[in-house]
Parts: C-alpha cells; sequence; structure tokens
C-alpha cells in the first residue's frame, strides 16, 4: 500500500530531523564519539527509527556532509563567470559569500573534520574536493576576465581562486560571532582586495 501524502511528509521531516541532529553531534563531539544512540535521543526517535533512513552510522556521515553541500554549493556557485563587468560581480558575490559563510557555523565545522582526515572520509573528502575543483574553475573563469579588462592586476589566478575559497573557509571557524552582527560587513572589503582590484 502505498504512502499517503501526509505520511511522505511525515517521513521527510523526520529524516530532516534526524539529518540536523547528527550533523550537530558530529560537529561537536566528532565523528568517534557521536552514536546512532545519541542521535536517536537527540532526534528523540527510537534507535531501530534511525535505520529506516539510513543504513549505518557511515551512511549518516556521508550525509551530513553530502546534503548540505548540494543546497550550499549551488548558493555559493550562483554568480556569473562571464560577467560584463567581472569587478562588479565580484563584489556582490563577495558580499554575498561572507554573509552565506556567517550563517554556516556547524557545518563547517564538520566539513574540517574531512578535510583534516582525507585518508579515513575518503567518500566526504572526494565529494568536497569535487567541489573545490568546480568553484576554483568557475572563479578561476571570472578572475582572468576581469584581468584582460584590467580591472584586475595579474596574478596567479588558480593562486587568488584557492586563496578566496580558504579565506571563507577561515573566516567562519575563526568568527565566533553570529551573523546578525555587523562585524561580518567589515571582512567584504578584505575578500574583494584578494582578487587583486586595480585602484
Amino acid at each position: 500500500m502505498a504512502l499517503s501524502e501526509d505520511q511522505m511528509k511525515a517521513m521527510h521531516k523526520k529524516r530532516e530531523k534526524i539529518l540536523q541532529e547528527a550533523t550537530m553531534l558530529f560537529a561537536v563531539h566528532g565523528y568517534n564519539d557521536t552514536t546512532i544512540a545519541k542521535v536517536a535521543n537527540a532526534a528523540g526517535i527510537s534507535f531501530g527509527s534511525v535505520f529506516t533512513y539510513f543504513a549505518s552510522k557511515e551512511e549518516l556521515f556521508y550525509a551530513t556532509i553530502k546534503e548540505p553541500l548540494e543546497k550550499l554549493g549551488e548558493e555559493l556557485l550562483s554568480f556569473d563567470s562571464n560577467a560584463v563587468n567581472p569587478m562588479k560581480e565580484i563584489e556582490a558575490l563577495v558580499q554575498k559569500h561572507v554573509l552565506l559563510i556567517s550563517q554556516q557555523p556547524v557545518y563547517l565545522r564538520l566539513f574540517q573534520q574531512v578535510l583534516g582526515q582525507p585518508e579515513r572520509f575518503k567518500r566526504e573528502f572526494e565529494i568536497l574536493n569535487q567541489f573545490f575543483h568546480l568553484f576554483q574553475n568557475k572563479m578561476g573563469i571570472l578572475i582572468k576576465r576581469g584581468q584582460e579588462l584590467g580591472q584586475l592586476r595579474i596574478l596567479h589566478v588558480e593562486a587568488v581562486a584557492i586563496s578566496y575559497l580558504s579565506f571563507l573557509n577561515g573566516l567562519r571557524l575563526t568568527t565566533i560571532d553570529g551573523p546578525e552582527r555587523d562585524v561580518w560587513k567589515l571582512f567584504i572589503p578584505c575578500g574583494i582586495q584578494l582578487f587583486g582590484p586595480v585602484e
């Protein structure tokens, strides 16, 4: 018998709750100290119910990396690499990216566990690595165009793209302020300078 629309919505909501609580626990306590029992308790469901949605702890951890990245990645990549005015596009994307990153304290802590242990978390690292390359390549097109138009200084394109990505990643990890604080706006001009704008 097929599930009703209400039942499907309830299952989706429960799965999202499990994923949300697992993300927090993995980020705060690490992979080893996070158990399915702890996730179930935090989500307010039975131990066995977790396995209705995730086959194992490994699959749950994989989902906490992969699924948020799909949404975050889409937002980070939503800029025009062939913009008529590259400098204007860079200014807009830096503002958007900084404010977006300010809202991701939990996920980026989880993110670091994978980056710090690529041999252990091979599947998760590969997903992140694929995104990094996609981001760098698209950003590189915009940077090169800006250089060709004389809006940006001639710097190593890949190095600039990697520096910017590192800036975003490090910013959220070293800044404890919430996204509502004005301090985030102060970082925007700093991010823009990484691209080498011609004064």
